[in-house]
């Protein structure tokens, strides 16, 4: 019987031996015929203000981008306008841009949308200059002097007019002066150039360090500010925007960049501004490491929860952007168009 047993055995451990070394030489090649995400470029254009796109920046910093498979290709630019100009020239894929911006595009015709909300509030401020604090107290005394904005039809300009129209002013009663955002803004309070500007981003503490009796006509950087401000605290001011076109033809590429800058909003969160700056390049930090650290707490702030674009932030949106420009005041627009959560919800 033992005898037997061993001749009965012996075709099924010689076949099971054979079966386990085909499956082991078979594993490697499943193995290889499953590699990661194709990379895709994606070209984007950012402003020059470093807090204004942290999240993007820490995405790409932490290499998140990298990791959904993405390659993507920063281009600089003056203003978030002009981002929006390469974006509409076919120069760039996604832009770092205002709702603001979008909803002024769409009423021009153009599909565009914002497709994931970076921050709550607009990280901004309408300030005297040194040279003027003697002269300008109040908004209507802005009337007959030259602002500073980061470039023509930027957010900036329009949260001007929509300043100043609220306080009984029309926008052709100052000068708007172009003076970039950043060092560049900054130079341009201190030395006179303007007598008053909207400042973004880093800029401000920067002068708040330099300047600490420096007079604010209007700061958005808080919740009880926006409201002062626009009769609302839902305001986006951040977000990515793309054509219609290209979100149809690239969805999954949309999704993979919604899911690495959203993992940089949760880092972003979770971490102190000192561990934060470590993460920027020099470029990006500003000289002073104390403005960049409060400039950072504020961005914190005012940092989007979910990426979600507000219900009602449209419409706040929409009607500033009237203050100065008729199409919004007098043209229907479905704003349900300007913008989808559909990447943030079903990421």
């Amino acid at each position: 019987m033992p005898a037997m047993a061993a001749t009965t055995n012996g075709p099924q451990i010689r076949s099971l031996a054979l079966y386990t070394l085909a499956a082991a030489h078979l594993l490697p090649s499943c193995h290889q015929s499953s590699p990661g995400p194709a990379v895709q470029t994606v070209r984007l254009a950012l402003s020059r203000d470093a807090v204004t796109n942290l999240p993007i920046h820490l995405a790409q910093k932490l290499g998140y981008y990298q990791e959904e498979g993405l390659s993507v290709e920063e281009s600089d630019v003056a203003g978030l306008s002009k981002g929006m100009e390469a974006l509409l020239g076919g120069s760039v894929d996604v832009v770092g841009a205002s709702p603001m911006v979008v909803i002024q595009v769409a009423l021009e015709g153009r599909l565009v949308k914002s497709f994931l909300t970076l921050y709550s509030l607009p990280y901004g401020a309408l300030v005297v200059a040194p040279v003027a604090t003697d002269t300008i107290h109040t908004i209507a005394d802005l009337k007959g002097h030259r602002v500073g904005v980061s470039s023509p039809g930027s957010p900036t300009q329009l949260f001007l007019n929509y300043s100043l129209v609220s306080s009984g002013l029309s926008t052709a009663d100052v000068s708007t002066v172009a003076i970039g955002t950043g060092a560049a803004s900054v130079a341009a309070v201190e030395h006179g150039q303007v007598d008053a500007a909207e400042l973004v981003g880093g800029a401000i503490p920067l002068m708040q360090r330099r300047h600490p009796e420096m007079k604010f006509l209007a700061d958005t950087r808080t919740a009880e500010g926006a409201k002062a401000v626009f009769g609302s605290s839902a305001f986006p001011s951040m977000s990515l925007v793309a054509g219609d076109p290209w979100l149809k033809a690239n969805a999954e590429t949309a999704r993979r960049l919604v899911r690495a800058t959203r993992k940089a909003m949760r880092w972003m969160g979770a971490h102190s501004a000192e561990e934060i700056r470590a993460e920027m390049t020099d470029a990006q930090r500003m000289p002073d490491a104390e403005a960049d650290l409060e400039a950072i707490r504020g961005a914190q702030r005012i940092l989007s929860p979910d990426g979600v674009m507000p219900a009602e932030g449209p419409e706040t949106v929409r009607k500033v952007l009237a203050a100065s420009n008729e199409k919004a005041r007098t043209a229907h627009l479905d704003l349900s168009t300007t913008y989808t959560n559909e990447f943030v919800i079903h990421p």
